[in-house]
């Protein structure tokens, strides 16, 4: 361990003895990988199959529950489940014969069509919370996974709660309400539970860090997961000395330098507090364990038409990557690590990268020895990135566009959101916008056109989204330059002052015409105090929503163009129901990267 990872690594340590010394005496716990992903079984597997299960590298796993063709595991959807066919699941879980797999868990997912303030709902709710505890309980578990993240309609979301008036402070207080009375509900059936998740308040690295409390609320209350950390904090008024829940820094899936394990660890122990009541610190400190994450499919290269670090390494780097991710993810977890795939099947042998069980291995016999790891994948990640973004650039599609002048003829655009002017008419559309080129080539599934033109007073933007699942589109941000406006349905815009592609100016209109911008004297030096004054209409229709906007040169800092000039732009598209983003000129990563600006000839 070099000496920034030893400096972090005592600082770590010291932080977790004196923030709760309480519990010191319980650390360290023995260290325990369980494995989630799209393999996971059902009881009825695992009772079957359990003594080849136990023979990897593993301490546990997560199961779901099986329902007639579905499952017994959307906790907030308002469907009756049939205590009988449950009564039949638990069965298996009685009879699953364990040995090694000491530390299992019965996945609870949170699609939600229930409402925080109904009573009903949440009777409901935690019928449901009951009866999956008692299942954990049947099956000899550690308890329950409880993953945040809604597999559709988003719980978390304040703008999702339908109750016009209701102030963000109070749907906090009702969700720490609910979540109290979730985590009654299943300490009433298992008293010693263990509620892992996959993130918590790791979710949240710049908010925590906000200073100010008012411009943190500000943040948290644009944010899509808003209401995620006032249910934590009912987790914990309600949580037992005996009860357990971690936060699994789902985050860590992409990690590269050890280090990072160590600041994620210090994050969530101690800069987290900013978003835990004051009458919860210490049982945050005493019963809230950090976890990490590892991510098999990103080390390994196994996702299909996605070109990622690991692409260009060897099947031995990427082993020896893994082994790594695994060394310091034990090493910085308080208890659990957690494995998740997608592309491969533990339990039936396929797909199975070469190299990742031994990795496994090696690196968990150094940590339970208090061994080092004894190598460095630093120089292969470096190559591999450098290698990775020449190959991603000789691939981008760079634009050029010839920008016309508005006809004298055509009248202005009105902002309307209509796009019906006669100007529009007349202005042949951009090229259509692409996904990332680290994406599938089919990644977009909803197109974008653009049209642009100017005059010597504005220029002028409209924007066709394509949008065959308009009731699924999220408006996050109900003022000018909320934070967060980009995190629902919204279009970008970046043009430069000059020919070069910095400085430049960017601007944000969502779907609810909240307007957000900002000047950028370089990419790292962002100036949202810059407010000019410009005009923008969104409106939705059927199968579409549009976006007009109407920038004035005056205003915003960019002298107007003369015939011939050149301009570097961007144009880019946030879209959330299936979780696009596209820009008109190719990205690798990100649309704040002026680097890949496309080029605007004014005729």
């Amino acid at each position: 361990m070099d000496y920034k990872l030893a400096v972090a690594a005592a600082l770590v340590a010291g932080a977790l003895l004196q923030a709760h010394p309480a519990c010191a005496q319980q650390y360290p716990l023995r260290k325990k990988l369980i494995e989630y992903g799209w393999d996971v079984p059902t009881p009825a597997y695992v009772r079957q199959h359990i003594r080849e299960m136990e023979q990897r590298p593993l301490d546990g796993l997560i199961m779901y529950l099986p329902n007639d063709g579905d499952a017994f595991r959307d906790i907030f959807m308002m469907d009756k489940w049939d205590e009988a066919r449950f009564a039949a699941v638990e069965d298996d879980l009685r009879n699953i014969k364990w040995g090694g797999f000491t530390d299992n868990f019965i996945i609870v997912w949170s699609r939600s069509n229930m409402d925080w303030f109904s009573d009903a709902d949440w009777e409901v709710v935690t019928h449901k919370a009951r009866l999956m505890a008692r299942a954990a309980v049947a099956g000899r578990c550690k308890g329950l996974c409880f993953d945040p993240e809604p597999y559709g309609d988003n719980p978390w979301a304040y703008s999702s709660v339908t109750h016009p008036g209701t102030s963000f402070a109070e749907c906090e207080a009702q969700v720490r309400k609910r979540g109290a009375q979730f985590m009654r509900a299943i300490a009433d059936e298992m008293p010693d539970v263990v509620v892992h998740t996959f993130f918590l308040l790791s979710l949240f690295p710049d908010i925590m860090n906000e200073r100010d409390p008012a411009q943190r609320h500000k943040l948290l209350a644009a944010h899509q997961y808003a209401l995620l950390p006032a249910f934590l904090n009912g987790m914990l008024d309600a949580a037992a000395a005996s009860v357990i829940i971690t936060d699994g820094n789902e985050s860590a899936y992409y990690y590269t330098n050890p280090l990072d394990y160590y600041v994620a660890y210090h994050a969530i122990r101690q800069n987290a507090l900013s978003l835990v009541a004051s009458d919860n610190v210490r049982t945050y400190h005493a019963q809230l364990q950090v976890s990490q994450a590892l991510y098999v499919d990103h080390v390994f290269d196994l996702r299909p038409g996605m070109k990622s670090l690991s692409s260009t390494l060897t099947p031995e780097e990427r082993a020896r990557w893994f082994e790594q991710d695994v060394y310091y993810a034990l090493a910085t977890a308080d208890e659990y690590v957690w494995c998740y795939s997608e592309h491969m099947n533990w339990w039936e042998s396929q797909g199975i990268p070469a190299g990742l069980e031994d990795a496994i291995r090696a690196a968990r016999a150094k940590v339970a020895a208090g061994e080092p790891l004894g190598f460095d994948v630093s120089d292969d990640l470096k190559a591999a990135e450098e290698g990775q973004r020449a190959e991603l650039e000789s691939k981008m599609a760079r634009r050029t566009a010839e920008i016309a002048r508005r006809p004298t003829e055509a009248p202005p655009p009105v902002i309307d959101g209509k796009l019906d002017d006669a100007v529009w008419r007349r202005t042949p559309p951009l090229q259509p916008f692409l996904p990332y080129v680290t994406a599938a080539e089919d990644a977009v599934k909803a197109a974008t056109i653009a049209r642009v033109t100017y005059d010597d007073q504005n220029l002028y933007v409209a924007f066709q989204c394509d949008e065959p699942r308009t009731a699924a589109m999220q408006v996050q941000g109900s003022a000018r330059d909320d934070p967060g406006v980009w995190l629902g349905d919204s279009v970008d815009i970046f043009l430069s002052v000059g020919e070069a592609p910095e400085p430049f100016v960017h601007f944000i209109l969502n779907a609810g015409n909240v307007q957000w911008d900002a000047y950028y004297t370089t990419k790292a030096d962002e100036n949202i105090s810059f407010n000019p004054i410009w005009q923008s209409a969104a409106n939705t229709g059927d199968g579409a929503w549009y976006a007009e906007i109407a920038l004035p040169w005056e205003q915003i800092r960019v002298p107007a163009p003369k015939p011939g000039q050149v301009r570097r732009a961007q144009l880019g598209r946030q879209r959330i129901p299936d979780g696009e983003r596209s820009t008109w000129s190719q990205v690798y990563f990100g649309f704040v990267a002026p680097k890949y600006f496309g080029t605007w000839i004014f005729r």
